[in-house]
């Protein structure tokens, strides 16, 4: 799931950033820890917001998903608003978890900055692993 989740404060981070989620109360806390930075209510070019999909789902995301399941989010920031992503595949190796995501670069983009949450569903059997997130380049040309 891939979630616009601009800033509402700017705060100088690196990105890509990740979290792992492995309860309803930490699903809880990140919210409230980040909704002041992330505009979580917000949903982009009428999608729903990540606040709708994902942190007020109580019933999908209850304790019974975290007994076999985690979030991991991945976020990232955008110089355009116009790049979109794709998630490759998801990796378990040498005690850690690679994420390859693929950057849908436009020809002409748009010069608003843009912060994403990608959502991801995974075995809670991967949820204390490392993460590191590997991010290559798309371009796409008008034919």
């Amino acid at each position: 799931m891939f979630y616009r989740t601009d800033l509402s404060n700017y705060t100088e981070t690196d990105y890509p950033k990740t979290a792992a989620v492995k309860a309803t109360d930490e699903l809880n806390n990140y919210y409230e820890k980040n909704k002041d930075t992330y505009q979580f209510d917000q949903g982009f070019l009428g999608e729903a917001s990540m606040a709708d999909d994902v942190l007020s789902n109580k019933s999908e995301y209850s304790s019974e998903f975290f007994e076999r399941n985690f979030l991991l989010f991945i976020i990232l920031e955008e110089g355009s608003g116009s790049v979109r992503h794709r998630v490759e595949n998801v990796v378990p190796t040498n005690g850690s978890l690679s994420v390859n995501i693929t950057r849908i670069i436009p020809e002409i983009g748009t010069a608003d900055m843009a912060q994403w949450h990608i959502v991801l569903e995974l075995d809670k059997s991967l949820a204390d692993l490392e993460v590191a997130v590997i991010v290559k380049d798309e371009h796409l040309t008008d034919i």
